[in-house]
């Protein structure tokens, strides 16, 4: 009886440990190599507190959770600037050198030896010193842990987080901050490892290196990918099966010569099959349909769709956005040289031009996505070169990609709740703390979605994945996520690229309507009829500078530019 609670003991310091790890790859798509460490920092933070400062239970605790934590933030800072096999690079960095560290640090460590003589916990009087009384405690900590993760993955921040996984320039041009959610997810991740970490030097009443190596961070991992990724449930179910079926394997009876082989081929041979007939984990990453049900057909049309589409002040064709003298080069090429642009309220401008003229290098000037080497944007008559394009969007000038960039496995609704500006569960205190708040807005927030998803057409597509849409539908949903930004200033790069005739006749008037509510639009486009049925002010770009500016009747029947590119 002693050995199975204590398997389930290790359970559920791996349930810890897997569903904490799972935030960082199943939800954030940061895929870090690092877990095992702090696994061990949490540990060895434990068992330096209690042996050579005698403190009592939780205190190290606590402290092991804020120095891993801080760990952490440290991990996700190149975490800002790489992805994919940089970071898998750095953070297996950061596994070799914590191992290293706790190797030859034998002071502090005791090196090799580890150290041993770590109390057990004590609570109102009584020892946790055995399987049996030790089970309860790491149980409720395997629930709570849960909680907190189920908590960030379930709110507006984990909804983030699944978009920035997703597409992470998408993310941006939603408005996201993914400084703050990289550094927030990385901290969660490694506090709640700590945690698991923690309670193993009370357990075992010692921690020793060869316990945290990177063969225990792959254990882990194999735990969130035979569970599910983007599924806390499989993440349970993953270190259940993982640490239960190798000691089950154990009561079948087979030759002593070859049994314990056998078991491990047995054991192969059962997770192959698993991932074979199930090779996105056994609980896969459900669609999520929490804020779907929350959007009711009735209520606030009308008001909410104003709100919407209403831009501050009248369609006066005022300056709204400029952009001055914008340059830019990469290495020896120049990208935009000299460009000048002004975009009027009420108004759609086009910018035309032949492929690589510049034109989208433009818009990421205009949207923070780039800096410009040279020159001056100003939004109402302020500066906002310099700005990050989340704080841009915030200002009031949102974009669209090229290639769409949609979040393909989130909702059609939640592609556009995920866009609307504000909300107050992106803030990890809030989603805590304040939780009645957060759920009378997601309420709101759904109807919102929804009156943008009829404004397009959309809203008998709420509950479809974004994968499943028709491209002519799929082009609408990008209208609505931009729409749901709340910006004054809509710049949509090839919008009607590759739509048939019937789907243009459903757009046109979505994006004239825009304009004609005092939404501020630019377009590229190089369909030349979109251009005439749309567009009030073109602006012609060549090798990186304006050539012409002028309605589209008159660059039409300008003969240089005809023979250059309308012909």
């Amino acid at each position: 009886m002693e050995y199975i609670l204590h398997i389930l003991v290790m359970a559920s310091l791996y349930v810890i440990l897997a569903t904490s790890f799972n935030l960082l790859i199943g939800f954030a798509g940061l895929f870090a190599l690092s877990h095992a460490a702090f696994y061990g920092l949490g540990a060895y933070v434990t068992a330096i507190l209690t042996t050579s400062l005698g403190m009592p239970f939780p205190i190290p605790l606590i402290a092991g959770v804020a120095f891993v934590a801080a760990v952490g933030v440290l991990v996700a800072l190149p975490a800002i600037r790489v992805s994919g096999e940089y970071l898998v690079i750095i953070s297996l960095a950061l596994q070799i050198i914590v191992v290293e560290v706790i190797l030859n640090w034998r002071g502090l460590t005791g090196g090799g030896d580890g150290i041993a003589g770590i109390p057990n916990i004590t609570i109102f009087g009584g020892r946790l010193s055995s399987p049996g009384t030790f089970l309860p405690l790491a149980v409720a900590f395997a629930a709570g842990c849960f909680w907190i993760a189920w908590r960030l993955a379930h709110s507006p921040f984990g909804r983030a987080l699944r978009a920035m996984r997703e597409n992470a320039s998408a993310a941006q041009a939603c408005g996201k901050d993914l400084v703050y959610m990289k550094l927030t997810v990385f901290a969660f991740a490694a506090g709640l490892a700590s945690i698991a970490g923690g309670l193993y030097a009370h357990y075992f009443n010692y921690v020793g290196p060869d316990g945290f190596t990177i063969d225990e961070t792959i254990y882990i991992l194999a735990m969130v990918i035979l569970g599910g990724t983007g599924n806390l449930w499989g993440s349970v179910v993953g270190a259940l099966v993982l640490v239960g079926l190798p000691e089950a394997l154990k009561f079948i009876n087979m030759p002593v010569d070859i049994a314990d082989k056998a078991r491990l081929v047995i054991y192969g041979a059962l997770l192959i099959l698993i991932l074979r007939i199930r090779p996105e984990g056994i609980l896969p990453e459900p669609q999520s349909r929490s804020v779907t049900a929350t959007a009711t057909a009735g209520g606030s049309q009308g008001k909410a769709q104003e709100t919407l589409l209403k831009a501050e002040g009248s369609a006066d064709a005022q300056p709204i956005l400029e952009g001055r003298g914008l340059h830019k080069s990469f290495g020896g090429i120049t990208a935009v040289s000299g460009f000048d642009i002004v975009m009027r309220r009420g108004q759609v401008t086009g910018l035309i031009g032949p492929n690589g003229a510049g034109k989208t290098t433009a818009f990421n000037l205009l949207t923070g996505f780039l800096k410009p080497d040279e020159g001056e944007i100003r939004y109402k008559d302020k500066s906002i070169a310099g700005l990050k394009p989340h704080q841009i969007v915030g200002a009031g000038v949102a974009r669209s990609f090229q290639d769409l960039r949609l979040f393909t496995k989130m909702t059609v609704l939640e592609n556009v709740v995920v866009a609307l500006p504000r909300q107050s569960g992106d803030n990890v205190f809030k989603a805590y703390f304040a939780p009645r708040q957060v759920a009378r807005e997601e309420r709101e927030n759904a109807e919102r979605a929804m009156e943008v998803l009829r404004f397009v057409g959309l809203e008998d597509k709420a509950d479809e994945r974004a994968e499943n849409l028709s491209y002519a539908e799929e082009k609408l949903l990008v209208v609505a996520r931009l729409l749901a930004t709340g910006a004054e200033v809509l710049l949509f790069d090839e919008p009607l690229s590759g739509l048939d005739g019937n789907a243009l006749q459903e757009i046109f008037p979505v994006i004239r309507r825009l304009a004609e509510e005092g939404k501020t639009i630019c377009i590229i486009e190089h369909n030349l009829d979109v251009i005439k049925t749309l567009c009030d002010t073109v602006y012609f770009l060549d090798e990186g500078h304006t050539m012409a500016v002028g309605s589209p009747d008159e660059l039409m029947n300008d003969p240089e530019l005809a023979e250059r590119y309308f012909k």
